[in-house]
């Protein structure tokens, strides 16, 4: 049994805790805030509540597996339940899409509608040539560490170096559809044009697994983690900041907080921006070469997130709609709201140089009147930016050059999302494997 020491409470955290408590090891999180779930949350204001961070997610086999592999089944903690609405993408030409999620005539005939027959048939082929893909990324990338030499040929397959812009550019005639397609790496802070071709698989695995939620909120989640926590005996120590990660002669020695006091321990995992990590935590010198290569990547740019309370009537909104044009938009009609009342959240790419409701006004949802609440919860980033092929092997390892360090969350491999967050602590519990 093995001493481990978890650095952060967000998902991978969570996630990496619960794993290897149940293969029997002692593990505490240290948490410098008072709360557990990172970006997961809900915040709840004038009667109503939205989700803090992420609403939704695909692969939902990737939570499943978390709670089925360190206790009981999901289900028998929170309802996971399919989105069924289309999501409606909104373009600067004024006309409109309403994308399916998991249905392929249903987007063929939606492409078709909007854009012809050529266009609808492009898309169509396209998302289906990314079933390889998946299946490339899912043995090298999302199973497993990044890939070594005798998968590297498979890797080279998925042709890295082509940006989803060129991809875009070269396989859809359509701009609004090299639009939709760029939408997965604009979510999630990144220029399309440095982010690999490959990364478009997001369109696929949406239609192949579709979208999901929780019929009260991701907050849920975060809350089934916690009950999992406190059945495999997880000590969550809360309000605790990690000032240093102890090491001697390459090997993880413990943890240093802040107050000065240490705690010992084999191995630990950390949960924060790996950046922050190896620039003001790992001193050892065994970790130079890997600082200096986590160093060189930069943040995606962050989403600043407005949640407001509105009074109906209002125009009527899917789960998701994106408003393509810049700034790129996505707005969700999703949390909990009084009778006769909605809960939105809307997410900007960067920072606003305009007011949000001006810019949804500006984009065509006259809602100013119709607003009853507004909280702002800020920005907060989705991982390490795409600045070309190379990003994926710049990104910290799960299992790291210091001995006994591992790294797992949206800036770690295999990045950021639900899906891979959870695919990450995977990763790094199977590296560490039974006491």
């Amino acid at each position: 049994m093995a001493r481990v020491i978890v650095i952060g409470a967000g998902l991978g955290g969570l996630a990496a805790a619960a794993r290897l408590a149940k293969l029997g090891h002692q593990v505490t999180i240290c948490e410098r805030r008072d709360r557990i779930g990172g970006v997961l949350g809900s915040i709840e204001a004038d009667g109503f509540r939205w989700d803090a961070g992420a609403a939704s997610t695909t692969l939902p086999a990737a939570l499943r597996d978390l709670f089925r592999k360190s206790g009981r089944p999901l289900e028998q903690l929170a309802q996971l339940d399919p989105i069924q609405e289309p999501r409606r993408h909104l373009f600067t030409d004024g006309t409109v899409l309403d994308l399916p999620l998991t249905d392929r005539a249903g987007q063929l005939a939606a492409w078709r509608d909007l854009a012809g027959e050529k266009a609808s048939l492009e898309w169509t082929d396209l998302v289906d040539s990314y079933g390889e893909t998946w299946q490339v990324l899912r043995k090298t990338a999302l199973e497993a560490p990044l890939p070594d030499k005798r998968s590297f040929a498979a890797w080279r397959a998925l042709r890295p170096w082509q940006s989803l812009e060129k991809v875009a550019k070269r396989k859809l005639s359509d701009e609004r559809a090299r639009e939709v397609l760029a939408f997965h790496a604009t979510l999630q802070g990144s220029d399309a044009s440095r982010t690999p071709g490959y990364f478009g698989v997001g369109s696929y695995l949406e239609r192949t697994f579709g979208r999901w939620t929780f019929e009260d909120g991701f907050a849920v989640l975060v809350d089934a983690l916690g009950k999992r926590l406190t059945e495999r005996k997880v000590e969550v120590r809360l309000g605790v900041d990690v000032a240093g990660v102890l090491t001697s002669g390459g090997t993880v020695q413990g943890v240093r907080l802040a107050d000065g006091s240490e705690l010992a321990a084999d191995l630990v995992v950390s949960d924060i921006d790996p950046r922050e990590l190896f620039e003001h935590l790992v001193i050892d010198p065994a970790a130079k070469k890997e600082r200096r290569r986590i160093l060189s990547t930069h943040l995606a740019e962050s989403q600043y997130v407005v949640h407001l309370g509105l009074r109906e009537p209002l125009p009527e909104l899917p789960f998701e709609t994106v408003l393509h044009g810049e700034p790129p938009v996505l707005i969700r009609r999703a949390g909990q709201a009084p009778p006769g009342h909605q809960a939105w959240s809307v997410l900007v790419h960067g920072y606003p140089s305009d007011d949000v409701i001006d810019l949804l006004v500006a984009r065509g949802l006259p809602i100013r009147d119709h607003v009853v609440s507004r909280q702002t919860s800020g920005s907060w980033w989705t991982g390490i930016a795409w600045e070309g092929a190379r990003t994926a092997s710049r990104r910290a390892k799960n299992v790291t050059g210091v001995k006994g360090l591992y790294c797992v969350g949206a800036g770690a491999h295999p990045g950021g999302g639900v899906p891979a967050v959870v695919l990450g602590a995977a990763i790094v519990a199977d590296a560490i494997g039974k006491a």
